[in-house]
């Protein structure tokens, strides 16, 4: 997409841990990529490979090591704490577990107005009326409001949290793995709400999952992240159409068919996943590619973009 039209722009952004040894952890490595209002940006790949990290690296919660990440004209990662912490109610999270995301001892009510509390927004009166109304948007009633986070279901849990996000009608909200704590029954519940609140708010998301049937149904464009890195962002239906990475390939091969006879070749990855610490040098996916060739091993892949703003990292890719 045309970066012009971002809500937020993220610049060659890393982040690297400090690991045994005075070794490091490059957890996320030189990332970009730019999402536009209204837009759900899926974010997919492997456990490991620095999704969440990278989800709570955009919201600068925890600290980068290098790049930026622009919203409104600004870098909100070196913006001092007092004006960040205003602009947290536009820049929102979801997090994976809702169990944990709640404090037990709350009840619905305040863990829902305490984004009001904290920035000061309308009356006591108002704080209520907004809490009562956004619940209720989540499907919930007002008796509940006075319950606890362990009298709910995990799928309540998660309608809580949501609500407790879009209560300050943030501009972008980071999803991380939103639904993967939750029954397959109730997963379809949960995604429609997210969809009917992006529809009627506008609001934008960057959806993390490792479920690629989940980032399908849900996105408008999808990036698959790999060690560190982004090898490939599109347009969802180009991306389930043609992949165009190796990587991103094994992945669509292994979602499950309902249709028995439909045969489709299953791609095995060989090999472990290698360690963030010490990554393979050129690609870093040629260790387990079956098209890997010298120029793999040797020199690192740039992204490549075609008319349709299908990006792939791979030499070999095209051919």
């Amino acid at each position: 997409m045309n970066d012009s039209n971002a809500l937020l722009t993220v610049q060659n952004v890393k982040k690297y841990f400090k690991g045994t040894k005075g070794c490091q952890v490059k957890a996320v490595d030189d990332v970009s990529f730019a999402v536009a209002k209204g837009e759900t940006l899926g974010l997919v790949g492997e456990s490991g490979c620095g999704k969440s990290t990278l989800g709570r690296t955009v919201l600068n919660l925890v600290n980068a090591t290098e790049g930026g990440v622009i919203y409104e004209g600004r870098d909100i990662l070196k913006l001092p704490q007092t004006e960040m912490r205003m602009l947290r109610k536009k820049l929102q999270m979801v997090f994976q577990n809702p169990y944990s995301s709640l404090n037990p001892r709350m009840t619905v009510l305040e863990a829902v107005r305490a984004p009001l509390d904290i920035f000061g927004i309308g009356t006591k009166e108002e704080r209520f009326e907004r809490s009562r109304d956004i619940l209720k948007y989540v499907g919930l009633d007002e008796y509940q409001m006075y319950r606890y986070p362990h009298e709910f279901s995990g799928g309540q849990r998660q309608r809580i949290v949501i609500a407790r996000a879009i209560i300050s009608e943030p501009d972008f909200v980071v999803c991380d793995e939103p639904v993967s704590a939750l029954d397959v029954s109730v997963r379809a519940q949960v995604l429609n709400l997210m969809q009917d609140i992006q529809k009627e708010r506008g609001v934008a998301y960057l959806f993390i999952s490792h479920d690629l049937s989940v980032v399908k149904h849900i996105s408008d464009r999808i990036a698959v992240m790999y060690l560190g890195k982004i090898v490939e962002i599109s347009p969802r239906e180009t991306l389930y159409d043609q992949p165009g990475h190796p990587y991103t390939q094994a992945l669509l091969s292994a979602i499950p068919i309902p249709d028995t006879d439909i045969v489709r070749e299953r791609i095995i990855l060989k090999g472990d996943l290698p360690s963030p610490m010490n990554p393979p040098a050129g690609c870093r996916f040629h260790t387990r590619c079956r098209f890997a060739v010298e120029e793999c091993r040797m020199k690192e892949p740039k992204m490549r973009f075609d008319e349709s703003g299908h990006g792939v990292a791979c030499h070999r890719w095209k051919e």
